[in-house]
């Protein structure tokens, strides 16, 4: 055995050395680990299950919020003591897309579908115009042409040097 014991700088090397092992171990296993996780994932349809999971969700909400109506409308029906449903004048028990609605949701969509309506009808009208005016420009572009073929050649290049362009229908120049 050497004298003093064991040489501090092997030892400490040795450590170094088992420490640098231990962290390259843990590294290969967390991607090991990956691996067997994503080979688990193929062919397995997360987001058609995360999807699912939602829907099953907001199906179990639903159905505990009509639970907890129909629990206050029994309790309001026994509190009220008259044994009998009364209906309501105002058709509230009609039902639309969504179930019941109430007023205010009812007044948001008329109000919505109106302008909408507005929105599409004016959208309409404004295509409408755009048409005419492309159609009128059209027609003018078409007259020009004609008047012109009508000229006398000669007298039609003699104006279009000058630039005298005759606009109005009854051939005054300006």
């Amino acid at each position: 055995m050497p004298r003093g014991g064991p040489n501090q700088k092997a030892v400490a090397a040795k450590e170094k050395k088992a420490a640098n092992q231990a962290v390259k171990d843990a590294e290969k296993q967390r991607q090991a680990e990956a691996a067997a996780a994503k080979s688990w994932n193929e062919g397995a349809n997360v987001r058609g299950a995360s999807k699912a999971e939602a829907a099953a969700a907001k199906a179990d909400e639903a159905a505990r919020k009509k639970r907890e109506k129909a629990a206050l409308l029994a309790e309001e029906e026994a509190n009220n003591g008259s044994g009998k449903v009364v209906k309501s004048k105002f058709g509230a028990a009609s039902k639309k897309k969504g179930g019941k609605k109430n007023d205010l949701s009812l007044l948001e969509d008329a109000l919505v579908g109106n302008a909408e309506k507005k929105t599409k009808e004016k959208k309409k009208l404004e295509k409408i115009k755009r048409e005419k005016e492309a159609k009128e420009a059209m027609q003018r572009q078409l007259k020009a042409k004609e008047e012109l073929a009508k000229k006398d050649p000669l007298l039609a290049n003699t104006d279009a040097m000058i630039g005298v362009i005759d606009d109005d229908a009854d051939g005054a120049d300006r």
